[in-house]
């Protein structure tokens, strides 16, 4: 091993979510899921009465470098646009903001605003540091390859913890919650089965801090076998909720609540496919959201495509 990487050192290479995190409210609960342990409900946060939706999608919008590019990369392709003197360093993070916007496609928005939301909570949650991504097809751009969404990693006792996650969004109209969960479950299961035949679909280049660069190496070669794998779900789903309350904690309580219930109702069937022993290692995001294509639809306009 060429490396030496500490539980510190790891912290050190998440990037900055606390501004975009604020536009957001979570707790934790178990959720009337399963396993019976402490999972995700997270919802687009109030300010007084009024949803900070348009708060929301602009921090999202703006963590579009730190999702395409590393610190390295960024700094890199910042000082080529500052080359010549012709430009200030304003116009210069401007300009790599534009380059790395390139990299989204309007055909598969719905997939990019999930990868992407899915990329910043499992820092901020699970203090995983993005190892691995899939690569585009370049010979036709509108496809998308098989495999997870999130390949990152996080340290815990002086052991590397494998976070494998998938990211679906959900319009109700075609799945209900249940049908998304079963979804949910079906992909992440299949994806941890075929994950170590599957790495030729994964490269590292560009997004991930030089410090990883080797632990990602060994794993795309196979030299390395030894991290713990964890599971993690993000389910978006457009709620259609009618919020009630009459003030910020009430409105707040009552989508956790109505997220609770509707779990209860589904039951426990559904979970019967996970096998006992990776029971405990599932997790999940649940991610209620109204009027979700308004809120794709301004996401696409934020992006400028």
């Amino acid at each position: 091993m060429s490396f030496n990487i500490t539980e510190k050192n790891m912290q050190d290479l998440l990037i900055k979510t606390g501004a975009f995190i604020d536009t957001m409210y979570y707790v934790k609960h178990h959720l009337n899921l399963l396993p019976k342990k402490d999972h995700v409900c997270t919802c687009i946060n109030f300010s007084d009465l009024i949803e900070m939706r348009e708060d929301f999608v602009r921090e999202l919008v703006g963590s579009v470098v730190d999702y395409v590019y590393s610190t390295k990369k960024s700094a890199s392709i910042r000082n080529k646009f500052l080359e010549g003197g012709r430009r200030s360093i304003a116009q210069a993070n401007e300009q790599l903001s534009i380059k790395a916007k390139e990299k989204f496609r309007k055909a598969s928005i719905k997939g990019q605003f999930s990868e992407m939301l899915l990329f910043l909570l499992l820092q901020h949650h699970f203090h995983a540091v993005p190892l691995l991504r899939k690569m585009p097809i370049t010979t036709e751009p509108n496809l998308e390859r098989n495999g997870a969404d999130a390949f990152h990693i996080a340290m815990s006792d002086s052991k590397f913890i494998l976070f494998l996650g998938e990211a679906k969004t959900y319009d109700r109209k075609k799945y209900g919650l249940k049908s998304a969960l079963e979804d949910s479950i079906e992909s992440i299961l299949e994806h941890y089965k075929n994950h170590r035949s599957e790495l030729n679909l994964y490269s590292y280049e560009e997004f991930i801090p030089e410090e990883l660069e080797g632990v990602a190496t060994e794993y795309l070669s196979g030299e390395r076998n030894d991290f713990e794998v964890h599971l993690v779900c993000l389910i978006a789903f457009d709620g259609k909720l009618t919020i009630q309350g009459k003030s910020r904690d009430e409105k707040l309580a009552f989508i956790i609540e109505t997220v609770k219930q509707a779990i209860a109702d589904i039951g426990q069937e559904i979970f019967n496919r996970i096998p006992t022993d990776l029971e405990l290692r599932f997790n999940y995001i649940i991610f209620p959201i109204n009027s979700m294509q308004e809120l794709l639809d301004d996401f696409k306009r934020k992006l400028g495509l």
